[in-house]
């Protein structure tokens, strides 16, 4: 077992590979500055338009439900071009210039599949909740299945990350059963470096929550749209890090997906 943990750690170093990716990401700036535009821009109108959706349409169990696939699309969709210029320029050091949604591109429409699939999984534990407490189960009863179901939506979020960047590149064997091979026996690191490489944002948005502070403001107002535009400054930021820790985390377990398919006799 001890021989196992070091080639482990070997193969995916977790502060290395964390300090690897912010270094990375200061790149973006200079390279793929304007995708990064057009994506805070894309989160800036979603988290906008839906700030103008009534609380009484989002609580409605099916309504709600139904709105809330739209924006996972809506965001799988219009962020897939940034996430895969960051794959790309990580991996291939190929530096996208412009914005482009390529429906035509049958290996795109396979990346927002995919993560549109993987942003309903993420939802799915929430969405149980929601149906026990609609059942009248009471709050206490609810902490066991939904924490089970959070830690199975989290590590089958973790299992499939890799494939993301396989597809972005066109890896020869991008595929979900290649993706779950080479993440097996990975998950706490790969869990671990998520954690380092978010928690400056997830800092950084609690201390702007303290900032602002609460309070009720018109919609449309500056006071209003401050916090929608911090918002998605700081979404714009947590999706390109966690883009280029998963190119790096690809680079360093990927052996399956990069493999070309085997082809059966007929």
């Amino acid at each position: 077992m001890r021989g196992l943990t070091r080639v482990a750690a070997s193969r995916l170093p977790i502060v290395s590979t964390a300090a690897s990716a912010f270094r990375d990401w200061r790149r973006l700036f200079s390279v793929l500055r304007g995708l990064m535009f057009s994506a805070f821009l894309v989160l800036l109108v979603i988290s906008s338009a839906t700030e103008f959706i009534p609380n009484r349409i989002w609580q409605q169990e099916l309504f709600g439900d139904a709105l809330t696939l739209v924006q996972d699309a809506a965001e799988a969709l219009l962020l897939a071009p940034l996430i895969i210029a960051i794959h790309r320029f990580v991996i291939l050091g190929e530096a996208t210039r412009s914005y482009l949604l390529d429906l035509g591109d049958p290996t795109f429409r396979l990346f927002v599949g995919w993560l549109f699939a993987l942003k309903v999984i993420g939802g799915l534990p929430f969405a149980l909740l929601g149906a026990l407490q609609a059942l009248g189960w009471q709050p206490l009863a609810t902490v066991l299945p939904f924490a089970v179901a959070l830690v199975l939506a989290l590590i089958i979020s973790i299992r499939f990350t890799i494939l993301f960047p396989a597809l972005a590149v066109q890896a020869a064997g991008a595929t979900a059963a290649h993706a779950l091979a080479d993440s097996k026996g990975y998950v706490l690191r790969i869990l671990a470096v998520f954690c380092l490489v978010l928690l400056p944002w997830l800092a950084l948005d609690v201390a702007i929550v303290l900032l602002l502070g609460p309070g009720e403001h018109g919609s449309g107002s500056s006071h209003a749209m401050l916090p929608l535009v911090f918002s998605a400054a700081l979404q714009t930021g947590m999706v390109s890090i966690s883009a280029v820790a998963v190119s790096h985390m690809f680079q360093a377990l990927a052996s399956e997906v990069r493999r070309p398919p085997v082809l059966q006799r007929a």
